[in-house]
């Protein structure tokens, strides 16, 4: 049922929610039916505020799982749990911890909403569930409700400062109940899921083109496509308003459908280009040498406690090697470097030993290039795809 107060609250906020959100994204959504709970929602995860869009749907208040950062924003922090109460994940951790939270909010008779991506898309393109999405389904033994929001990676970039208004839309895709669940294999459940929330951005466009209007369209894109497809540079991508260049002196536009233009194009979507860095940097890291792969100065380390406190432990230059990971005086082999993440565009997290840290950078540099080789050193890419962070 959930407390009081957070039902009140609900009730209250979904009219100014939707009016902020049709304002802001052109935003709209199919009204859900009452729905016997308690359920476990799963969405596709695609801006920083797919919460307030998947709850306009719903009249059944729902707690949220969020990344652990929202609840190191001082008095933010506190008028957010107490407004909503979102249930704490740890990106770049283990999630034992958030799975028996959801269990027992369910336990609670309350529903629960679970972007099981664990990321938002960098390419446009569904990221696959969380390994263990299917297990802590099947544990909960409530209903299973799918929702797919789309339109949000080309209004909302994942890389980007900066919101584009074009379309958007939400809408229920299934409702299943524990009983057509419990027959069903990890595999079976895992691939229904994935096929009721999955979300293509440009597959979209190229059936119903839409534009998305905004200024700087290009500004951040380094973000995500770091490695030049001309001279095969690693972090000597740059942007300038809608224009997206190389050192070497490639440049192409980037325009308000979402599509590359400009003479001899390298590709013509985010999507294609990502796939090429993805296969390049799988060879690159192969005939690496011993010095770093990746070097960014300016960097700031931090230890995060279990109560949410943030401690400086070291600043300084960060390297990626083969063997090792480096920041000013902390070091770290990789065999003992846990869940590397991503959140936001650049903030980097992951464990060691069994203490969270988290990097934040004083200039503008991509978080993503560390994650993807990372991935790629360790070899935690096989059978996944290199852009997916995670849980």
């Amino acid at each position: 049922m959930g407390n009081l107060r957070h039902r009140i609250i609900w009730r209250i906020l979904r009219f100014p929610a939707s009016v902020f959100l049709k304002i802001k994204y052109n935003y709209s959504c199919e009204q859900a039916g009452r729905i016997p709970g308690p359920f476990l929602l799963i969405s596709n995860h695609v801006t920083d505020l797919d919460p307030l869009m998947v709850g306009c749907s719903f009249k059944q208040q729902m707690y949220f799982v969020a990344s652990e950062h929202l609840f190191r924003k001082g008095v933010v922090t506190k008028l957010l749990v107490w407004l909503v109460a979102p249930i704490p994940r740890i990106k770049g951790s283990t999630d034992t911890v958030s799975a028996m939270n959801i269990l027992r909010a369910l336990k609670r008779k309350s529903n629960v909403g679970l972007f099981a991506e664990g990321d938002k898309s960098w390419d446009g393109t569904t990221l696959p569930l969380h390994p263990t999405t299917a297990r802590l389904i099947k544990a909960a033994k409530a209903t299973l409700v799918t929702y797919r929001i789309s339109g949000g990676y080309l209004s909302s970039p994942r890389w980007s400062a900066t919101v584009r208004r074009g379309r958007m839309h939400g809408r229920v895709v299934g409702v299943y109940t524990p009983e057509q669940l419990r027959g069903m294999t990890d595999e079976a459940l895992t691939g229904m899921i994935s096929r009721d929330i999955e979300e293509d951005a440009y597959q979209a466009q190229r059936l119903n083109p839409v534009a998305y209007r905004g200024k700087n369209l290009a500004e951040h894109l380094e973000m995500a496509l770091y490695t030049c497809p001309s001279c095969c540079g690693i972090a000597t991508m740059h942007s300038r308003g809608d224009t997206f260049y190389c050192e070497c002196g490639l440049s192409v536009t980037y325009n308000e459908y979402g599509f590359f233009q400009g003479e001899n194009l390298p590709f013509e979507t985010i999507t294609q280009w990502d796939k090429w860095q993805n296969a390049f940097l799988a060879a690159y890291v192969k005939s690496a040498g011993d010095g770093p792969i990746l070097q960014d100065h300016g960097q700031s380390l931090y230890r995060i406690g279990a109560d949410h406190s943030e401690t400086l432990i070291a600043q300084g230059t960060m390297r990626l090697y083969r063997d090792r990971f480096e920041l000013g005086d902390f070091s770290v082999p990789l065999e003992k470097l846990y869940q590397m993440g991503v959140y936001g565009a650049g903030t980097i997290v992951f464990s060691a030993e069994g203490v969270n840290y988290e990097i934040k950078s004083a200039v503008l540099r991509s978080g993503r290039k560390y994650l993807t080789l990372y991935q790629l050193l360790t070899g935690s890419l096989m059978g996944a795809r290199p852009n997916a962070a995670t849980l």
